[in-house]
């Protein structure tokens, strides 16, 4: 496979994720209204499958900085690499407070203040989450780097195995158990045998899948893999709900979705290499350098195109869903790319430049 192509198929993938992402916070109203309702299962469960995406972001930036030789330079990490996804989770995070409180008619230079400057141990706002652990990772990266590239596929193997018992098999199982024993496989804080943490274990996993053949996998397996840890997951998020309760923790203390994005981004990873059309190809290779930036404004919009559908126009369900979905996509994408066409506030706000790094 060569360069162009394999790049290629990880911006497709990545295009891919930043939608799901757009539909997880679009249908998360729909989710919590009309429960048990025919409409709301199908929601639930098409918001459940959705959940690959965040797993999937961090496996490409496994696939991307581990297989980088610069990713070993620390005066690289810290002058590029670390300023590409800083500065914009900067703005954004002094942005979000004020399109609040614009939204909110509170809008007051000591209301952003105050919500600002919690920005190192609070997001500013909900979605902004996510560029806590990635910024992480990245501070991560030449260590995990050195490490990878002196490891074997068994060794990486061993490590992902260890991440994927101990941080999401043990505490799955766990909340299955009755309250009264669910200690049984609950890990002491004190020996902290969580020696691969967090999304780091999707981080390696990525570059794994980049080192292993996945051409000879079956896509009808790897389909029903998916399509059963979902529903088994969905089911269990139903049946337990507390398994939701640790700040988006369940990405990966739900055994359900590190499998489920596995094989996800396997047959993404098949699909995304056989794409051959050129028309797609541009309409992707188009699409990828804006996805950081609708990451960092969708939930923004959402803020505004939902009320406005809720009063203007008398469609409820999935179809009210899916035109929100739409709306939201659409206006994303053309204010980022029309923010890209700006030199330096392309930077600010999406993390872009002019010339590739």
């Amino acid at each position: 496979m060569n360069k162009n192509h394999r790049i290629f198929y990880l911006d497709f993938i990545r295009v891919i994720a930043i939608f799901l992402v757009i539909f997880i916070h679009v249908s998360a109203i729909d989710t919590i209204k009309n429960i048990g309702t025919g409409q709301w299962q199908i929601t639930k469960i098409l918001n459940y499958f959705a959940h690959i995406s965040v797993p999937v972001f961090f496996m490409i930036s496994g696939s991307l900085l581990l297989n980088s030789k610069k990713t070993t330079s620390l005066s690289y990490t810290w002058k590029q690499r670390i300023p590409r996804v800083t500065v914009p989770f900067i703005m954004w995070s002094v942005i979000s407070p004020i399109v609040v409180g614009i939204y909110a008619h509170s809008l007051s230079f000591h209301n952003v203040f105050s919500v600002v400057k919690t920005i190192l141990y609070h997001p500013t706002s909900p979605t902004l989450w996510f560029m806590y652990p990635l910024i992480g990772i990245y501070i991560l990266s030449p260590v995990i780097k050195t490490f990878v590239q002196n490891a074997t596929t068994e060794m990486l193997v061993y490590v992902t195995g260890i991440w994927l018992v101990t941080c999401s098999l043990l505490p799955s199982l766990a909340v299955l158990l009755p309250k009264d024993i669910q200690t049984i496989l609950e890990l002491s804080p004190v020996a902290n045998f969580f020696l691969v943490g967090g999304f780091t274990g999707y981080f390696i996993l990525g570059y794994l899948l980049t080192k292993v053949k996945v051409e000879n996998t079956n896509n009808i397996v790897l389909v029903l893999i998916f399509l059963i840890s979902g529903i088994a997951g969905n089911y269990v998020s139903t049946a337990v709900p507390q398994i939701y309760d640790v700040n988006n923790g369940y990405y990966v203390t739900s055994i359900f979705i590190p499998i489920m994005s596995v094989a996800a981004f396997i047959l993404l990873q098949k699909w995304g290499s056989r794409i051959k059309s050129p028309t797609t190809i541009k309409t992707f290779e188009f699409l990828s350098p804006l996805v950081f930036g609708v990451y960092l404004i969708h939930n923004l919009l959402i803020l505004y195109v939902e009320p406005w559908f809720t009063n203007h126009l008398a469609v409820h369900g999935l179809a009210a869903t899916f035109m929100r979905y739409i709306v939201v996509s659409i206006l994303s994408v053309l204010i980022i790319w029309i923010f890209n066409l700006i030199p330096g506030v392309r930077y600010l706000l999406n993390g872009t430049s002019k010339k590739k790094k």
